[in-house]
Formats: structure tokens, sequence, C-alpha cells
């Protein structure tokens, strides 16, 4: 298994305990949460099954009774009701012959529970009684639960307050792959050499997302498996932004509007700056919007310190939706990646791109700032009263020191240019003025490419390369 090292020793510590365990495994659809249960422990299973994506009740009871048929139960009906699903189930389990792990664990998984929760059905109920009375009171049974449905998962088992509350005994969030984590999947699974510099480029497409990875051709330029994959008529990504939201949350018009908005704004927007946008009414329905596509890891929520009134900001940082926003649609004229490059449309696209790819690798850049261990707030920051002063990062460290952070993705070494290295210092004038801070100000570039050593370059206190968000 690529990656994951972390979450597979965790992971097989609590499937060896000498205690029951309801284990949740979460994440955004597409992040390799099946992949990552199946390759642990697939072989031990005494029971799984998998919730169907658009099955009534009467459907997923079908598939749980098919599921319940591979594994010996000898019923010639599906279930009436979940309540004699569950039944079945423990019957099935208490059987001398259930399979079990070399460590003598009864192991059951149960994959897209949301999607066995259809209306009125009752599957909660259920299942929290199928644990509640039964399961958890065997050390030996296991019991894993997984879903995409992200705000659901959070909702209804890992924040609920019913007959499932802190029942969970571990939760494992599976995030997409990082950096590192990509270039050694297409090394090792994909056999491609690829430059540091494609491997960004691809995260900037992407997003690490294995599923996305695993259908990159060898054979194919990065160019032309965009392309392929996401540009030309038959593109197997094509509408990929619409299934994930209506798999993790809903295909309602109002998260892919927020998120359509979002994306032509690099630092976000506040809520009242949305709201007016979209002309939408700012209530309940609105803040459901806003906290489900938070949970879902799409958008993040955040302070800027010296922004007038400390208003909450709202950010798009999933890589793949931002490139759907840009380039994918009907409305689209180009079909071949390459026909970007060099236009004003790519060269915002990337810059903004690279941004979100950083912002996904703050413990790297920390790391490369040896800020490993010390306490520190991140943001982006704009002036008040210049608009021309943005600032992509700004780190301050609990030591009272602050860095102003830029991202430059560059297909050569970045060159600071006189004007270049005039404006990096006005901004850093505008932004101690406004934050009145008494640390000290200094200036880091994050260069994908590096950086060209000329007159300028002492300018800056640091420079982070693409290297260095590969560390780990």
């Amino acid at each position: 298994m690529i990656g994951r090292r972390d979450e597979q020793k965790l992971f097989l510590e609590w499937i060896g305990s000498d205690a029951a365990e309801l284990i949740c495994v979460y994440g955004r659809r597409r992040v390799g949460k099946t992949f990552f249960v199946n390759e642990v422990l697939s072989d031990y299973y005494a029971f799984d099954a998998s919730g169907l994506s658009e099955g009534n009740e009467r459907a997923q009871l079908r598939g749980f009774h098919e599921a319940l048929l591979d594994y010996g139960d000898t019923s010639v009906e599906a279930p009436k009701d979940w309540w004699e699903a569950f039944r079945r189930l423990k019957t099935l389990l208490d059987k001398d012959t259930c399979p079990r792990s070399p460590e003598g664990k009864r192991v059951v998984f149960l994959d897209e529970l949301p999607w066995f929760d259809t209306p009125r059905s009752d599957f909660l109920l259920a299942f929290s009684d199928f644990w509640n009375r039964w399961a958890q009171r065997r050390p030996d049974v296991k019991v894993i639960i997984c879903g995409s449905a992200t705000s659901w998962v959070l909702r209804e088992i890992l924040r609920t307050e019913g007959s499932l509350n802190r029942r969970v005994t571990h939760s494992l969030y599976l995030a997409p792959f990082t950096l590192k984590e990509t270039e050694e999947f297409l090394r090792v699974e994909k056999r491609l050499d690829w430059s540091r510099r494609d491997v960004i480029e691809c995260y900037m497409v992407f997003g690490g997302l294995p599923y996305c990875l695993r259908m990159i051709q060898a054979r194919l330029s990065l160019a032309q498996n965009i392309t392929s994959l996401c540009l030309s008529p038959q593109a197997p990504l094509k509408d990929e932004g619409r299934r994930l939201l209506d798999s993790t949350l809903s295909d309602k018009p109002l998260y892919y509007d927020v998120l359509s908005a979002l994306g032509k704004k690099k630092i976000g927007m506040t809520r009242k700056q949305l709201v007016d946008a979209l002309g939408v009414k700012d209530g309940g329905t609105f803040t459901t919007a806003l906290s489900g596509l938070e949970e879902c890891g799409y958008i993040r929520r955040y302070k800027s310190p010296y922004r007038k009134g400390r208003k909450t900001m709202y950010q798009l940082i999933d890589p793949f939706l931002l490139f759907s926003f840009k380039f994918i649609g009907e409305d689209r004229a180009a079909s071949d990646w390459v026909s970007y490059y060099d236009t004003p449309s790519y060269h915002a696209w990337r810059g903004n791109a690279f941004e979100i790819v950083c912002l996904s690798h703050l413990p790297q850049i920390n790391h490369a700032l040896s800020l490993s261990t010390m306490k520190t707030v991140e943001f982006p920051w704009s002036s008040n009263a210049d608009p021309g002063a943005q600032v992509d990062l700004v780190i301050e460290r609990a030591d009272r020191i602050t860095y102003l952070c830029e991202m430059k993705f560059t297909d050569a070494p970045f060159v600071i240019s006189s004007a270049y290295a005039e404006d990096f210092v006005r901004k850093r004038e505008v932004f101690k003025a406004e934050s009145g801070t008494s640390n000290s100000v200094q200036l880091v570039l994050v260069a994908a490419a590096g950086l060209k050593q000329n007159s300028h370059s002492d300018l800056l206190s640091q420079t982070i390369t693409g290297d260095d968000l590969f560390v780990f």
C-alpha cells in the first residue's frame, strides 16, 4: 500500500485490541477509504456489505441479504426490515464457522453506511441496537463503518446525541495523499519518473486523490492525461465535480453555487459577500451549506487577525473543484490542455492552485522554516485600504516573528525583478502599518522551481522550494 503507514499501524492496533471496537473510517469521495480497509483486512472479514448509492429501503435490504448469503446465511427471503437484518447478522456471527482473523477477531465491515440509511427505514435505530445490546459486549467483535457522505457521518455518528452517542471507539479520517505520497504512487504503481514540477501540477489538478491517480496512463504526458481524463468529450472525470457533491452532500444548486463563487476569489469571501453575490437568504439553509462544505474539506474557514472587523472568511481549498470550475464545463471552449498554456486563464489558475497546494502542506512549510515544534497562526492577508497589497500566507510565530509568504509556480527558477522586490517591500510596510505589529516581519518565498540568485535575493529571509514540500 502506498502511504497511509501511520493510519495502517493505528488501524491494526485497534483491530488487535482485547475490547469490542466500533471504528469509523471517513473522508471525502475518491480518497480511497474502501481500498484502505480492504487492503488491510479483506482476508479476515466475518461479514461485509455496502450500501447502494441510489437504492431505496427495499433495494438496500436486498443487497444486505445477498451479502448475508455470501457468508453462509440460508434464509430464502430478504429481511423485511433492518431489525431482522441485524438479527440474522448476529446469528451468522455466532456460528462456529464464522471466519476470524489470525488473532481470533470477528471483523464486520459496513461500507457506505449513509446509503443504508434511507428515509423512514429505522436503519440507524436497528444498527444502534445491534451495537449497544450485542456487539459491544463481545471483546472479539470489531465493527468498521465507512462513508463518503462526510457531513452525514459527522452528524449521525461522530457528533450525534442519539443512541450512538460516544459509541464510536476510534475514528480515522483519511486525507488525500500528500505530494510525497503522490510521487511515490506515480513512481511505484504507474512506473512514472515525472519531475517534481509535473507532480506538483498533477496535484494542482487532481488534489492527491488515489482514484484519479489510478486513471493516469503511463504512456501519456501529464498534459495528455489531463486532456484525456478531464477535457475530452468522453472524459471520465468531466462530471466528477457534480458527482462528488451528490455523494458527499446532495446535488443542490446552493452547494455548487457557493463553490463556484469561492473559486473566483483567491483569499475567499465573507459570509455577507457570498450572500450578496448569490442573491440568497442568510439563514439556516445557507449555514447548513457552509458547514457541510467545510466538514467535507472542500472549503475552509479562517479569520485574519488584522482584517477590518475580523470577519470570518470562507475559502475554496479543494484543487480538483477549483480546476473543474475553471476549465471543465460546456461553456469551456478548449478540449486540449496544452491549448491553455500561456493564456491568462491558465496563469491565474496555476497561481491560485499552487497556493492551495501550499495550504495543504503547511506542516512541510513549517518544517522548512524550523517551526515544527513552535505554535504558529497562519492566514492570508489583504489590506483594508490598498487593494494591491495582498499576501498569500502570513505565518505568525509565538516568539514574535512574522513571515509574509508569497507562492510562485513557474517553469524555471523564479527571478526577483526590481519591480517585484519593490512591491514585496511595499506590502511589508503596509502590513506593518495596518497591523500595528511589533514583531519582526520577514519576507519568505515559496518557489516551486526554486530561486535564481541576483542582487535582490537578499530581500528574502528564506526561500522554500518545491522539494521542501515533498519531505513527508
